[in-house]
């Protein structure tokens, strides 16, 4: 018996509707664990987002419910490592409408986000020429696709690190490059990057304030989707 569940993404009109940042506010407010002043995005952020660029914006749902979101922008970036400083300075503290620009060449990953009921789980969908998949890898590749199908060279992000506060002597350095007996990163989120084809680019002691990162961080790269 196939115990897959149905996946459905849904890229938002310019039309904001007021059921939808509920839903993404219904994740938001189960999605994160980890204290932090940006961890969580206010419904004032959300909405802003929506507005600048639906393109970005992403819910997945099963079964009508909300299980998982994800956001993004795009901005020009030189390829320049010295610029890729804090995920708050890049992403305005989160606001990023401030700092969208329509028609940028580089994709910036704010967040994805995945209710703990749903983590775990590969499910059924409607994304064609992909396998049953975790909800939030599915999110990634869906907004990876859109990114560079829009004409985006690149994609980043400042990926957390929330298996940091269990080696809290190990320096970021290190520990970013850390890797299990199997041969996979030990950070869960570092090896979900690099599992679907991103590259570490740069370490970052502060990205923002995560009590499980430590406060530390690592950009990523995507050069293709997927």
């Amino acid at each position: 018996m196939n115990n897959a569940r149905t996946f459905q993404t849904y890229l938002f009109t310019p039309t904001l509707r007021d059921e939808d940042v509920q839903a993404l506010c219904e994740v938001e407010s189960l999605a994160w664990a980890s204290p932090g002043e940006n961890i969580t995005a206010n419904p004032e952020k959300i909405a802003a987002r929506l507005r600048a660029f639906p393109l970005g914006v992403t819910l997945a749902t099963v079964l009508g419910k909300p299980a998982g979101s994800q956001f993004a922008f795009t901005f020009n970036w030189d390829y320049d490592l010295e610029r890729l400083t804090t995920w708050d300075e890049l992403t305005n503290f989160g606001w990023t409408d401030i700092v969208h620009l329509n028609g940028a060449k580089t994709g910036f990953l704010v967040g994805v986000g995945v209710i703990p009921e749903f983590r775990g789980i590969k499910f059924q969908h409607n994304l064609p020429g992909i396998e049953e998949r975790k909800i939030s890898e599915l999110l990634i590749i869906f907004t990876l696709r859109k990114l560079f199908e829009n004409g985006v060279d690149s994609v980043i992000a400042c990926a957390r690190v929330p298996a940091k506060y269990k080696k809290p002597d190990m320096g970021i350095s290190d520990y970013c490059q850390f890797r299990r007996e199997n041969g996979e990163l030990y950070d869960p989120v570092l090896r979900f990057h690099e599992r679907l084809g991103a590259k570490i680019v740069k370490l970052v002691a502060y990205a923002m304030e995560d009590f499980e990162s430590m406060n530390a961080g690592c950009w990523v790269k995507y050069d293709q989707s997927l």
